[in-house]
């Protein structure tokens, strides 16, 4: 093990600890944030694989000012907020389920938002014709989109992220949800068969994030089996994507370098290093920028333009592979788009960012805001793998949690919350 690792679990080990102090938050970007990065480099030192390579300088300056920017970021939002009077978060567990939620409204917007799920997944299944899980290696999950409803099916991240909270907010009423969680779980089952990942994960994140603030049922022993599965599922998912190869093939065809009755650690293994690796090389490599057309991915999706710029600027999506692992973290994109500059400012505004939602959050706790910074913990959970938030599917999902929590939750202001916080504190 090399000193870069032993350094790297030494950090991690120290951010774990950092959560036994006493009014320490897990969640707390930083935290988040570091815990991923730690683990994440590491791992890419043990260089299991053959795909590995030895970085140079360059390729290390380059992804340490991606990291050190967003935790300086964070840093400012934490000098601008240090005065700020924080809620505890037993303290909000408490303000936040005083709040009240339409109960019949948000009940027929999760009923409706699976009825437009349902019918966009038909659509798509009568144009195209097959399902993804079932045509494994003859063609791609990518492959099953058509424009318009491509979006709309990946609204399951929304459906069960309000499910959810309406198990949380909504005392009784027990004959609608079980309604609510029987279509629910069908409407996820469904989702299953399309070999995709990101949505359930963004949902089962923000549903964390809100069940943590919200209620007292997170709890070590209940924390640790969640995490496990949801980790189990995204690379379960990803087995099916390679066509269900076995364990010992996969161990052959990333070219491990540790004994064979290990093989089962092969694929959550290079599911994180390879994207390390990937933006290693190519920030080794690239010699032109993009511009904004991976950061704002969006933008090019919703206008149409996407396949017209792609082929016209000859912008190729995957390229200096190292293997077919074809993710390059986060901080690809930035750099792609905009070189050193972009690597260097992106990171530190989305810090800042986040870091003044986060600490918003703590000083004025609503569910909109938990929400919110529900998707942030995402956004940096996936750093490593990818930048959810330059993609349709993600801002259709943040549109819909926006909107639809101004159409449900009773707003409360913040003279409100605070008088709120004085009672429970005397």
């Amino acid at each position: 093990m090399s000193w870069i690792s032993l350094a790297c679990f030494a950090i991690s080990v120290g951010i774990v600890l950092s959560v036994l102090r006493h009014g320490a938050d897990p969640l707390s970007p930083a935290r988040v944030f570091g815990l991923v990065w730690s683990l994440s480099i590491g791992l890419v030192e043990f260089k299991f694989s053959a795909f590995q390579h030895n970085w140079n300088p360059e390729s290390w300056v380059l992804l340490l000012t991606g990291i050190s920017a967003f935790l300086v970021g964070t840093f400012i939002a934490y000098v601008l907020n240090v005065e700020t009077k924080l809620v505890p978060v037993r303290t909000m567990r408490k303000l936040l389920r005083q709040e009240e939620v339409d109960e019949r409204r948000l009940f027929w917007i999760i009923f409706l938002s699976v009825a437009v799920y349902s019918v966009s997944y038909l659509v798509i299944f009568f144009v195209k014709g097959w399902l993804p899980i079932f045509a494994v290696g003859r063609m791609s999950r990518v492959d099953w989109y058509v424009f318009g409803f491509g979006v709309l099916i990946n609204s399951t991240a929304f459906i069960v992220f309000f499910t959810v909270l309406y198990h949380v907010m909504v005392p009784d009423k027990k004959k609608r949800k079980i309604v609510l969680t029987t279509i629910t779980l069908v409407t996820v089952g469904s989702y299953f068969l399309l070999l995709q990942r990101f949505q359930i994960i963004m949902a089962a994140v923000i549903c964390f994030t809100l069940i943590y603030y919200a209620t007292s049922l997170v709890r070590l022993k209940t924390a640790l089996p969640l995490v496990s599965s949801v980790v189990a599922f995204f690379f379960w998912i990803s087995s099916l994507r390679l066509g269900n190869l076995i364990a010992s093939y996969t161990y052959m065809w990333s070219k491990m370098r540790f004994p064979r009755g290990y093989a089962f650690f092969t694929e959550p293994y290079m599911y994180v290093v390879m994207n390390l690796e990937n933006f290693a090389r190519s920030v080794n490599w690239s010699n032109y920028h993009t511009y904004g057309y991976f950061t704002f991915d969006f933008i090019v999706s919703i206008t149409g333009l996407e396949k017209w710029m792609g082929s016209y600027f000859g912008i190729d999506r995957t390229p200096y592979l190292i293997s077919p692992y074809n993710t390059y973290t986060a901080f690809w994109w930035f750099y792609s788009d905009f070189g050193v500059v972009g690597l260097a400012l992106i990171p530190l505004l989305l810090g800042l960012s986040i870091g003044v939602l986060y600490y918003r959050m703590r000083s004025g706790p609503t569910i909109k805001n938990v929400t919110a910074y529900g998707a942030m913990v995402f956004v940096m959970f996936i750093s490593y793998f990818n930048f959810p938030m330059a993609y349709l599917w993600f801002e259709g999902n943040m549109l819909a949690l926006y909107w639809f929590l101004r159409m449900t939750m009773i707003p409360r202001t913040r003279s409100q919350i605070r008088t709120e916080f004085r009672g429970l504190s005397v």
